[in-house]
């Protein structure tokens, strides 16, 4: 059973915010406060995808990042890493 306008409000509004954007460069904040119609169409994509079991491509772009925590800048211990998902793959 594909998901519920209404959990897709709930998973938009549990969404962080002030985060930095993945490869499509979308953020949180801008599927919230977008229009009735434009997550009107996200939520048609999102059963598209429940239904058919297909994550399109272009929502699977992660970028990984690595952040630098302390200490030597050599060691690679002193590195934590970040991946930056697409937002629609978050809602989904």
């Amino acid at each position: 059973m594909e998901p519920s306008e209404g959990e897709m409000e709930k998973a938009i509004c549990n969404l962080e915010t002030n985060q930095t954007p993945a490869e499509d460069d979308i953020k949180a904040e801008r599927i919230e406060n977008a229009s009735r119609e434009l997550k009107g169409k996200l939520y048609v994509l999102i059963c598209k995808i429940w239904r058919d079991g297909k994550m399109p491509e272009d929502c699977k772009l992660r970028l990984i990042l690595l952040l630098f925590e302390k200490d030597d800048k050599i060691k690679v211990e002193n590195y934590r890493g970040i991946t930056l998902l697409n937002v629609a793959y978050k809602i989904l």
